[in-house]
């Protein structure tokens, strides 16, 4: 039992590390912003493509122009480099590789 403990804290720490896309409703990283960190697809919502912040802790993080990470990936964010653009963008969704 300790080792499957020990396994779920180990876990548990590399998620709280996971690369975070950072999306701002209005250029320049003005208005609203919501913060995307979990593995796996996550959609980027309406309204939210004026800027955006990675903040690269280790994952990558695959960018689609479609909803539900469908299609070809568009660009990939480095697992190692933070990135930021102040202008909009077109990504729909987002491929976290944890």
């Amino acid at each position: 039992m300790p080792a499957l403990t020990a396994g779920v804290i180990a876990l548990t720490a590399a998620a709280a590390h996971a690369s975070t896309l950072v999306v701002y409703q209005g250029p320049g990283y003005s208005g609203h912003s919501i913060a995307i960190t979990k593995c796996g697809v996550s959609n980027i919502p309406a309204g939210y493509h004026g800027s955006y912040k990675w903040y690269a802790t280790g994952q990558s993080g695959r960018m689609y122009n479609r909803p539900n990470a469908e299609g070809v990936a568009h660009f990939t964010l480095s697992a190692n480099r933070n990135a930021e653009q102040a202008t909009g963008f077109g990504w729909k969704s987002i491929f976290t590789v944890c």
